[in-house]
């Protein structure tokens, strides 16, 4: 089925499938009417479950990523520019000892411009995979507009090893952010936590820790955490230099790759989620969905649906047998079998076992 075209670029979409806008609400439009149900197992691509929301079905999601899960409730529904700007004002004026932590953070990427010798923020640091300093940066100066690649300075290298010197202690406060030292899964987050260098580590643990103590109301609360999620992808060593991957297959590191300025992608991180928002209703199962559609979501495995399915209709078929009328399964009318959640699952699996 053809599509309208690929979308644009979203939030950390270089990790989920590339789909074409169009193709989902057009196959649907051949099986079933607007208001079904439609269920979507593994929760794989927000975009794909946001589009069937939109052309007017009730999608149940099955989603055991927290990431996923945000990804798809900010996407459906974002806060607005105005909750994102004032959300990054507060973070940038809150205190860190005597300075802004704005002023802080910022500081973390100044560079010289080679022109005119004036103080500046460099948008990226080159590095060579294994080595322990920037081989150059690359900047546009605001003053004379020198733009461009130019080799580090030893201002640059200087800056680069004295935020290294410290890199033991965050790591650490990390790993028990993440998982404590006796924790099973500790193995991979000291895994992921090794593709990011010294300076994006710090930004994004102090930005961490300072979100934990602002009193934000909960959408610029959302707004500041959507933003954070896009400087933990930003501050990450796969972004290859000069050509990149534009989809990763595996964490490998590249021969070269790039640093980002992380303060600069805070601000121009609302875009991304305000361009793709799309104001679509959605609940936590076993919450109702309106028959204009919209994404029940349930934070779990496929398995454990299924199981809470079955418990229901269990209960549904002995309160029947009773003389007692019922006919609803969590959300779902269970009259309406063809359309409801337990028929979904009943041809779900029936399709599994002929795989």
């Amino acid at each position: 089925i053809p599509g309208t075209g690929l979308p644009p670029p979203g939030p950390l979409s270089r990790f989920t499938p590339l789909l074409e806008d169009g193709v989902v609400s057009r196959w649907l439009s051949l099986h079933a009417g607007p208001g079904a149900w439609v269920l979507d197992p593994y929760g794989f691509s927000p975009r794909l479950t946001l589009e069937a929301a939109r052309a007017g079905y009730r999608v149940l999601v099955t989603v055991n990523n927290p990431v996923t899960r945000f990804l798809l409730e900010m996407s459906a529904n974002p806060p607005s520019e105005a909750d994102f700007k004032a959300a990054l004002s507060e973070l940038e004026t809150s205190k860190k000892g005597d300075e802004r932590l704005g002023a802080h953070l910022q500081s973390l990427y100044l560079t010289t411009c080679e022109k005119c010798e004036r103080e500046i923020q460099a948008e990226s640091f080159l590095w060579r995979k294994g080595e322990e300093s920037p081989y150059a940066r690359v900047y546009k100066c605001p003053h004379c507009e020198d733009a461009g690649e130019r080799p580090a300075t030893q201002s640059d290298v200087d800056r680069a090893k004295r935020i290294a010197a410290t890199d033991g202690l965050h790591r650490s406060r990390a790993f028990e952010r993440v998982a404590t030292i006796h924790d099973e899964d500790r193995v991979y987050a000291e895994e992921a936590i090794a593709y990011y260098l010294p300076r994006p580590l710090y930004f994004l643990t102090t930005v961490t820790n300072r979100l934990d103590g602002l009193r934000l109301p909960p959408e610029r609360k959302r707004a500041l955490t959507a933003l954070l999620l896009l400087a933990c992808d930003a501050g990450n060593t796969l972004w290859g230099y000069p050509s990149e991957r534009a989809r990763p297959k595996q964490l490998n590191i590249p021969s070269q790759f790039r640093e980002q300025n992380l303060w600069m992608t805070l601000e121009r991180g609302p875009g991304p989620w305000v361009e793709t928002g799309s104001g679509v209703v959605v609940e936590a199962w076993p919450r109702r969905l309106p028959e204009t559609g919209g994404i029940c979501i349930y934070e779990g495995r496929l398995m454990d649906l299924a199981q809470e399915v079955k418990k229901e209709m269990e209960q549904q078929t002995k309160l029947k047998a009773a003389g007692k009328k019922t006919t609803r399964i969590g959300s779902v009318e269970i009259s309406d079998s063809e359309s409801s959640i337990a028929g979904l699952m009943r041809r779900f699996e029936k399709k599994q076992r002929r795989k």
